[in-house]
């Protein structure tokens, strides 16, 4: 009878056993989380659940022959260990022999002296318990902190996840990352029915780049100002965003330097071209790196068993390379070329004092309600949860809510400024088995944007 709980290797040694699989990626990642929720208490910071989490997550990802030349199927698959192996590989291949793709192979030489990458913080891997108490004395002291402001909630998530990769073609590689996340939220209120809330969150991978005194002081901050606003003109203005928003759009706006997006017709850049069309404002320089410590995509190699070095994408707003996997390459026909690692963007001339003072009138968008963006058309929209507007006619600074912004990148970044000023960011999310990285400008300023208020 078979065994529930089978092993990697059981895994491994059927997939090479059975003739319609054609080749294989199968990865196992084994996470250890710690999680604390706390609450307000008149007393002290009272913690309202604790919890120590251990998961493995391990998929398999086939490569099945079919009868017609130059095609294969394709299927990606979550395994579960207390189901029958036989039975959920069977189910991935009959699921796999129904797609149809054209054809590619894994790499055939495997990389020699794959380099060891930064991407864990050595107190978290050698004592998770420890920092989360740690943490936690931290953000007692800044909860208790007197403000005119409340504090409602938090969040702090510790893990350090363990990644293994394994190919047909004989490839094992393992690699471990940290992440850090928290969440913060205060109140204010002027009457007892005139109150509102200010949340706001943030990740990173190592200790050393963790504010969490800021990121409280921040949130509390804000949420004093909450009440005391006003919505917004109707017009275009220059906006003012920090480097979550930058980093999110830059990254989109990537895709359409990708091999994959050459090969199914959706917009492309190739090398050559203008990143942002007819530019009048800061030119951009972006390189894809893998190789920072501590990066939330740091990483050695691709999914596929390649070898990611940094790449430089684009040289003063001119299309360099383009992001190839191998599975686009081989469709195209062309070498692979890095697809993974941190969004590096050179910094600007100005300092944030500066980029406030560049127009008339500037709104630095301070959180947004939802940021809603379309990689394809590179336009974005969302609700004002709150900003700060520089009337640099009178000098008179003033706080906004509500309205809506929207814009495009081919238009609001023609006359993009950057700050000189750098910062580290990462984000992860559970739509991904890794994170986006940035190592840039803190703030950048968009010209022209509209807002409906």
């Amino acid at each position: 009878m078979e065994t529930r709980n089978w092993t990697l290797d059981q895994l491994k040694s059927i997939l090479s056993l059975r003739k319609e699989v054609k080749a294989w990626i199968v990865t196992e990642e084994n996470v250890h989380r710690r999680e604390r929720y706390f609450i307000n208490s008149p007393a002290a910071l009272e913690i309202d659940q604790d919890r120590n989490i251990y998961s493995r997550n391990l998929s398999i990802k086939l490569l099945v022959k079919l009868s017609h030349a130059g095609r294969h199927g394709e299927m990606t698959k979550k395994l579960f260990p207390f189901i029958p192996l036989s039975t959920q590989i069977d189910t991935a291949i009959e699921a796999a022999l129904q797609t149809d793709h054209q054809s590619w192979d894994l790499p055939r030489v495997i990389p020699d002296n794959i380099p060891e990458r930064v991407t864990t913080d050595s107190n978290m891997a050698e004592d998770l318990d420890h920092v989360m108490n740690e943490i936690s004395l931290r953000i007692e002291k800044s909860v208790h902190k007197k403000r005119p402001s409340q504090f409602n909630s938090a969040e702090l998530f510790l893990s350090v996840h363990h990644r293994e990769l394994h190919l047909s073609n004989g490839l094992i590689h393992r690699s471990s990352q940290s992440r850090i996340y928290t969440e913060s939220a205060f109140s204010f209120s002027k009457t007892p029915h005139h109150s509102d809330e200010y949340l706001s969150s943030q990740w990173a991978v190592q200790l050393k780049s963790f504010p969490v005194e800021a990121i409280f002081e921040e949130t509390a901050s804000r949420a004093e100002y909450s009440l005391d606003v006003t919505k917004p003109q109707t017009g275009k203005y220059s906006v003012l965003i920090d480097s979550e928003v930058l980093s999110q759009l830059i990254g989109g706006h990537l895709s359409l330097l990708t091999a994959a997006n050459a090969y199914h017709g959706l917009p492309f850049l190739k090398p050559g071209e203008e990143f942002i069309s007819e530019s009048t404002g800061d030119l951009l320089s972006i390189t894809l790196d893998p190789t920072l410590d501590f990066g939330a995509n740091t990483t050695a190699l691709s999914d596929q068993g390649l070898l990611q070095n940094p790449l430089k994408l684009v040289e003063q707003n001119r299309v360099v390379a383009t992001a190839i996997d191998k599975q686009y390459g081989d469709y195209l026909g062309v070498d692979p070329t890095t697809v993974r690692g941190n969004i590096v963007v050179e910094a600007g001339k100005l300092t944030y004092e500066e980029l406030t003072q560049e127009s008339p009138f500037v709104i630095e968008i301070l959180q947004f309600s939802g940021l809603f963006t379309d990689q394809n058309s590179g336009t974005f929209s969302s609700e004002i949860r709150l900003a700060k507007l520089y009337n640099n006619e009178t000098g008179k600074v003033s706080y906004l809510k509500g309205g809506s912004l929207s814009g495009s990148i081919a238009e609001n970044f023609r006359g993009l400024k950057l700050s000189k000023s750098r910062v580290n960011r990462s984000h992860f999310s559970s739509e991904s088995s890794y994170g986006q990285g940035y190592h840039g400008p803190d703030f950048a300023l968009l010209s022209e944007v509209s807002i409906v208020g």
